[in-house]
């Protein structure tokens, strides 16, 4: 009995550090020395717009995909799919229904995995892989490495195959929160030039359609537009 208490009372602990975590807001000097460590690297837009990215991981899935277009659709907003090239071989029809709405595409590996773990080889590879699938349309390309880990070795990498590398300024762990403490994390972070990272993926993420059709609108009350990745670098440089 006293082993499950304490087991009880550390999974408490632990979804309530990632509660905290989600509400937190870096300030915009703690993410411009984060960034230096990663030149080259986007953690958010250097403008006074008021304009933000929403930018979507995981994708394509048809569990979520098609909600995530349609609340997309219905408030007018273009947004960055981050693509896993074997979901894109999976489903070609949903990358098809992605670009048909206006969105951008941009690289996500073509597993599910840890980039960070990964050889030289093999990063590489899957870069090059997803690529070929997904043929990003425009310039610059974006590639996000799985799980969002970057190192030096990454971005490197990343740049040498003539992809600019993007973080993010709002990372909620989506996965683990609920849709209110998610959109909550994505307001208090609202400042412009964010860079919001959202998931796709499976029916575990639906509850995202969800997020997306309550966040979009209250963005919108506070003033700023939605804006990709393209068009955010297009208007000023990067932090």
């Amino acid at each position: 009995m006293t082993l499950f208490i304490v087991i009880v009372v550390g999974i408490l602990l632990l979804i309530g550090l990632l509660a905290l975590s989600t509400l937190l807001r870096p300030s915009d000097r703690v993410l411009r020395r984060v960034a230096g460590f990663y030149p080259g690297t986007m953690f958010c837009g250097d403008t006074r717009e008021r304009v933000v990215a929403l930018t979507i991981d995981d994708a394509p899935h048809p569990d979520v995909t098609p909600g995530i277009l349609r609340e997309l659709r219905a408030n007018d907003v273009r947004a960055t799919f981050f693509i896993i090239g074997e979901n894109a071989k999976a489903h070609p029809e949903l990358i098809q229904a992605i670009r048909a709405d206006g969105h951008e595409i941009a690289n996500h590996l073509f597993t599910d995995r840890i980039s960070a773990r990964l050889s030289d080889y093999e990063f590489v590879d899957e870069l090059r892989r997803t690529d070929e699938l997904i043929q990003p349309l425009g310039s610059p390309k974006f590639c996000r490495p799985g799980s969002g880990i970057f190192t030096p070795r990454l971005t490197r990498l990343i740049q040498e195959n003539g992809y600019t590398p993007v973080a993010g300024t709002a990372y909620p762990v989506d996965l683990y929160t609920g849709i209110g403490i998610t959109v909550t994390h994505f307001l208090r972070n609202l400042r412009p030039g964010a860079i919001l990272v959202l998931h796709d993926g499976g029916s575990k993420r639906a509850n995202n359609i969800r997020v997306i059709a309550t966040l979009l609108p209250r963005i919108r009350e506070r003033d700023y537009r939605m804006a990709t990745l393209g068009e955010l670098s297009r208007i000023c440089g990067s932090c």
